[in-house]
């Protein structure tokens, strides 16, 4: 993947602070296909990458809007902007949209039953193009969480 130098110096920058972030929230990211009916047949067409972490425990925190919910969801769409910016950088037929759940917070058995909040983010591709690069598109988004500490679940 070819990474201009400016891009490459704000990853290299971030990834200490960001990865200190990552551990504190228990960051975790989860992927599914996502799906298009042509005629009457499935194709797949892109791939729902969801970013989830959660702050320290607060049994009375179930407001989406909270400063601890939003810390942990500024650090899930940065984490977000980079991968968009470092994955779709060489792939014109690649269209990415972030979507920050902000009215929302989880509350999931695989962490205790924790709060936690997420950032979705949707790559999508040209039908015809989708083959040529699906495979390497996850490579390449695990590669980058895997830089950062961030194991999929």
């Amino acid at each position: 993947m070819q990474i201009d130098g400016a891009t490459t110096m704000a990853t290299t920058a971030l990834n200490s602070p960001l990865q200190n972030l990552v551990a504190e929230y228990g960051v975790f990211w989860q992927s599914w296909p996502q799906f298009e009916q042509i005629r009457s047949e499935r194709h797949l067409v892109g791939y729902e990458v969801e970013l989830i972490g959660s702050h320290t425990p607060d049994l009375t925190d179930v407001n989406p809007a909270s400063p601890a919910c939003h810390d942990v969801r500024s650090v899930l769409h940065a984490i977000a902007d980079l991968m968009h910016r470092e994955a779709t950088l060489s792939q014109d037929s690649l269209t990415c949209m972030i979507d920050s759940h902000s009215n929302s917070i989880l509350c999931l058995p695989a962490l205790g039953n924790r709060f936690a909040v997420s950032v979705s983010i949707y790559f999508f591709w040209n039908g015809t193009d989708g083959q040529s690069f699906e495979a390497d598109l996850l490579n390449k988004i695990r590669a980058f969480l895997d830089k950062l500490g961030i194991h999929q679940r």
